[in-house]
């Protein structure tokens, strides 16, 4: 491998891993599809939704919760915040969940620009997504406390 090749490879890892794991002090967004008749909901009711405690939105649509892959500052800071809890309690209570009540964790997509073509092709989905990708493709879920 020539030492320019070796440099567009390092840089291709580095864009990579910037997008897998964002800028650390970035925020997140919690997003829903466009149809979607809610513009704000406590943390509760997204946990709940995000931690399957409920099947379906008001209006009947399917909930379709998606979380983020990995263990990047987008998803630690999704699961501290929204969620009350660490990434190992979350694991944990995953595990209880299929064992118990035989309920799955929602589905993991791989960076941003997955969740928001989950969303937006699901009625009935919910994800979050950093501040920065944010677009007209999904709509912002305003998180009130």
């Amino acid at each position: 491998m020539t030492r320019r090749q070796c440099i567009r490879h390092a840089a291709g890892v580095l864009w990579v891993a910037r997008q897998s794991f964002g800028n650390p002090n970035e925020e997140f967004v919690v997003i829903v599809h466009l149809s979607n008749r809610f513009d704000a909901l406590s943390a509760s009711k997204v946990s709940y939704l995000f931690l399957r405690k409920v099947s379906r939105w008001p209006w009947g649509a399917e909930a379709a919760p998606a979380d983020l892959a990995g263990n990047g500052p987008i998803r630690r800071r999704f699961v501290e915040k929204v969620l009350g809890m660490n990434q190992e309690q979350l694991a944990e209570l995953w595990i209880d969940q299929r064992a118990t009540r035989g309920v799955s964790p929602p589905v993991e997509v791989r960076d941003a620009a997955a969740a928001k073509l989950w969303v937006a092709a699901r009625p009935g989905a919910i994800a979050y997504v950093p501040s920065s990708a944010l677009d007209d493709t999904v709509k912002a879920l305003r998180i009130e406390s």
